[in-house]
């Protein structure tokens, strides 16, 4: 199983929603409150990201930031890869509560658990 972590790849996965949600509201400020960051935390995690690619993946305009291309691209990949992390977590979720929910002598757990309390 290949090593994922930051320390072997230099990539801060942490940084994707950030970036992300940066595509979204075209805005750190507006950004910042929808992740519930200080808009420093948002900028830092922003620059951070960026210093990933050899070009830029925004553009300023006024208080605004416009997305590249390739970061719409970008986006559009990682929002999948991110829904798709979501989803197998909530499906693992899922199943082991069936799993546990099913699972012999369950009800008499439970009833010993009620009569103690």
């Amino acid at each position: 199983m290949k090593n994922f972590s930051r320390a072997n790849t230099g990539i801060d996965l942490n940084l994707i929603p950030v970036f992300i949600e940066v595509v979204r509201c075209g805005s750190m400020a507006k950004a910042s409150v929808r992740l519930d960051m200080s808009r420093p935390a948002v900028s830092l995690a922003l620059k951070r990201f960026n210093q990933l690619f050899n070009e830029p993946l925004f553009f300023r305009k006024g208080l605004y930031l416009e997305p590249t291309e390739k970061a719409l691209a970008l986006t559009s990949s990682l929002e999948i890869l991110m829904g798709d992390i979501h989803d197998n977590i909530a499906e693992i979720n899922s199943s082991t509560k069936t799993l546990a929910q099913n699972a012999p002598g369950r009800d008499i757990i439970m009833q010993q658990a009620e009569s103690s309390v």
